[in-house]
């Protein structure tokens, strides 16, 4: 399961019917999540996925990080703190 943090959520400025969602894999100790819930029941679409060169403060994402930008339907119910997994969940 790869799993991640969401750290930045707005509306897409090229197609407003869609929210941008920025997370970060869940490499480091010192990030805090506050839910668990599997992309598996979202319809997302990854547009990008990269490792940060240097800080990208506006979209919470720090030197080095490994992150991904998702696009979503505003119904997504994501918010930033969220913890979010690739993969389906063992029931």
């Amino acid at each position: 399961m790869t799993q991640l943090i969401i750290t930045d959520i707005r509306k897409s400025c090229c197609d407003r019917r869609f929210d941008l969602i920025t997370a970060i894999f869940l490499s480091r100790d010192d990030y805090e999540a506050r839910g668990r819930m599997s992309l598996d029941e979202k319809r997302v679409l990854v547009l990008e996925s990269a490792t940060a060169q240097e800080e990208i403060p506006a979209i919470g994402v720090r030197s080095g990080d490994q992150y991904i930008r998702l696009r979503a339907r505003p119904d997504h119910g994501l918010t930033v703190g969220d913890e979010i997994q690739f993969g389906k969940r063992s029931r």
